[in-house]
């Protein structure tokens, strides 16, 4: 593999690792809900989750450069067409406008975790931070697709390096507690501190993180693939998936490891910096703005791009009023409240684009050049 084509893999894997990894998975929250809260099945969460990730990303990208599309929300239609023309146009246009609608509201999410991190961290006014994760946002959004990537792909790994190392440590001195933690949240002591997606069932919990998941890269990715060769965009979404769940993996046993200090928490990742030191505690509250910055990113991005093209004359406002709409939300809605209703309930509609992409899949004969 020759430079430029290492360096394309690398930016499309720290462009995935970034949009990711956002309010919910760098301050951890997300990982208690759907995760740690299972105890000693957490593996069988993520095992699912992953699964979902790698597949609906394949199919994205690959659909997304066959047929060329040029905006990413039409990947919709693509995978609706399999039940008629007909159908396909109205699935197309129910998804397209629902992701985005989804999209947006994480953005919203995103927006709540800056503002609960900067109060958490730094004892800051409510809505300060929102404020600031609001004006970053616009200003990246507005200089579109490719800005967006190049800006992500240079935060990801940064962010990635710092939630393992605060992992691993926190890991390690949490290990000696980490099967009576299993056994405390299996036998159900902490039911009540920590919100749970999926009412109990891992697979369940799986299905419905992947879900949202797929909703915020359908188009992303789709649009990805279409502008770039395939090949890169493949094996640097693959990338991710090791670092991503690998992370997750790890965030988990410690997560557990202190589930004392840690089931209760709004932002159970600063507890667990705190743990080492408040020096790296400080230092881990910025990494996890950046990590939230650079979902906000693309999610508000995506909610953008279903009402106004890049380049028109009315991109920009739009892009300013969305994002100041999504700041006025967040500052009103408790933040562990948005992630549990939120990612719950769109995370299972979500998964119903799954059916829709394996009957579509199977039933288009792939070509050597184009297959998943």
């Amino acid at each position: 593999m020759n430079r430029t084509k290492t360096h394309r893999v690398l930016a499309v894997c720290g462009s995935c690792i970034s949009f990711y990894i956002g309010a919910g998975f760098a301050t951890m929250q997300e990982l208690v809900q759907y995760e740690a809260s299972y105890g000693s099945r957490f593996p069988l969460v993520i095992a699912v989750t992953a699964l979902i990730y790698v597949y609906t990303n394949l199919s994205f990208a690959a659909n997304g450069h066959r047929l060329q599309l040029s905006r990413g929300g039409d990947i919709y239609r693509v995978y609706g067409s399999v039940l008629g023309e007909r159908a396909g146009i109205w699935i197309g246009k129910f998804f397209d406008l629902f992701s985005a609608l989804f999209c947006y509201m994480s953005f919203v999410v995103m927006c709540g975790g800056a503002s609960a991190t900067a109060s958490q961290q730094w004892g800051a006014p409510a809505g300060l931070g929102a404020g600031v994760l609001t004006v970053l946002a616009i200003t990246t959004v507005a200089f579109g697709l490719n800005g967006i990537v190049k800006a992500l792909s240079r935060v990801g790994p940064v962010i990635i390096a710092m939630i393992l190392f605060v992992s691993l440590v926190t890991t390690c001195t949490g290990y000696p507690s980490l099967k009576e933690g299993m056994a405390q949240v299996d036998a159900g002591f902490y039911c009540q501190a920590m919100a749970q997606v999926g009412g109990g069932n891992p697979i369940a919990s799986g299905a419905s993180y992947g879900g949202f998941v797929i909703l915020w890269f359908a188009a992303f990715i789709a649009e990805i693939g279409s502008k770039n060769d395939l090949a890169p965009v493949r094996s640097g979404m693959l990338l991710s998936t090791l670092c991503i769940f690998g992370a997750a993996a790890l965030c988990c046993t410690a997560i557990l490891g202190h589930i004392d200090a840690t089931a209760a928490a709004d932002i159970p990742a600063l507890v667990l910096a705190g743990q080492i030191s408040p020096v790296v505690a400080q230092v881990f509250a910025i990494v996890i703005c950046a990590g939230i910055y650079t979902s906000a990113v693309p999610l508000l991005w995506t909610g953008v791009r279903a009402i106004s093209q890049e380049g028109s004359v009315h991109y920009r406002p739009v892009t300013a009023i969305l994002g100041i709409l999504g700041c006025l939300i967040a500052c009103l809605v408790p933040y562990k409240g948005l992630i549990n209703i939120l990612y719950g309930l769109n995370g299972y509609l979500g998964f119903l684009l799954v059916f829709l992409m394996i009957l579509h899949d199977l039933k288009r004969k792939p070509s050597p050049h184009t297959s998943l």
